[in-house]
């Protein structure tokens, strides 16, 4: 079996005069699908690209945005310091109990330390915002897989909380006792346990994989009732008349292979199977080889995709503003 998913999400509005009949937010699909193909375009630079379609769907449920993700997306677009100027403190994967401990320790944050982003040289009456700028390199980065999304059954897929800050039970991708070595520059979100009770033989999991490429890119299309029909848009809409209405997003391409999380589903000795997934932001620390500030961004759970031997998942995520 090889499955595609597309997740979609949506950054809606409230128009007062039609606030009783639509809600605002952002608003998460996910499609499972077979056959994927890249339709390929021109893009106004003149560089050759792509969006990503299947050919059959197979699967849709939605998907949500907790109130971490939302914090996230305050923090970046009003220039708010994260955990900062808010009624509650999301907190990090990274240390914050009840969750994960994954990834740098809070004690080792290089992030905790920038100030603002400023130009190599400084510009006369130009005021920076010491302590508030999140930095550039805190952005959604990869994503989380687990198997805690359904019921005893793997028919009913448990609802997503908005108030969760991780996944119902994280699985890790890769751990450091399978006998295959582990690629460099994929796997992050290292977190140490011991594997009997003597606390003698340690086990290094990773539970965040990063997307594949090619990197995100930002897709702008006419909207049609013909879901086969694609047109681009380019500079000329600018100057069109047209009152069709336009929908953009960015397009991430992400896969769980045959090899993710088969090493944790044999020392559980574990049905293998996965039932929700995350997408998480972070800041990378170059002198740790690892992210500080892990987030969980999105949430979506659905029942179980059962895997056997060879099994692959691939996936395009879409994060969608109209």
């Amino acid at each position: 079996m090889n499955t595609k998913i597309r997740i979609n999400d949506s950054i809606g509005y409230i128009d007062p005069g039609t606030a009783a009949l639509m809600s605002g937010g952002f608003r998460g699909e996910v499609i499972f699908g077979r056959g994927k193909k890249a339709v390929p375009f021109t893009d106004p630079f003149g560089h050759q690209s792509f969006k990503t379609e299947f050919e059959e769907i197979l699967y849709r449920a939605d998907n949500i945005v907790p109130i971490g993700g939302y914090q996230f997306a305050f923090n970046k677009l009003f220039n708010i310091a994260l955990d900062q100027d808010s009624t509650l403190r999301v907190g990090d994967l990274n240390d914050e109990a009840p969750q994960m401990k994954i990834g740098v320790s809070r004690g080792e944050y290089s992030s905790v330390h920038y100030d603002a982003e400023t130009p190599s040289q400084p510009i006369s009456n130009v005021n920076t915002i010491a302590g508030v700028n999140i930095s550039a390199m805190n952005f959604i980065f990869g994503f989380m897989i687990g198997d805690g999304g359904a019921r005893e059954d793997n028919m009913t897929a448990i609802a997503p909380d908005y108030k969760r800050r991780t996944l119902f039970r994280a699985i890790p991708f890769r751990m450091d006792s399978e006998k295959e070595d582990i690629p460099a520059g994929r796997y992050f979100g290292r977190a140490t346990t011991f594997a009997d009770r003597n606390n003698s033989n340690q086990v290094t999991s990773f539970f965040v994989k990063k997307f594949d490429t090619p990197k995100p890119r930002i897709i702008h299309t006419w909207i049609t009732d013909n879901p086969n029909e694609f047109t681009i848009v380019d500079d000329t809409v600018f100057a069109s008349t047209s009152s069709i209405p336009i929908e953009s997003y960015v397009e991430i391409n992400m896969s769980v292979d045959h090899k993710d999380g088969r090493a944790f589903f044999q020392s559980t000795n574990s049905s293998p199977r996965i039932n929700e997934f995350g997408l998480v932001s972070g800041w990378y620390n170059p002198n740790l080889n690892d992210y500080e500030s892990i987030r969980l961004f999105t949430h979506f759970t659905r029942p179980s995709i059962a895997l056997t031997e060879g099994d692959s998942i691939e996936a395009v995520y879409r994060l969608y503003a109209r």
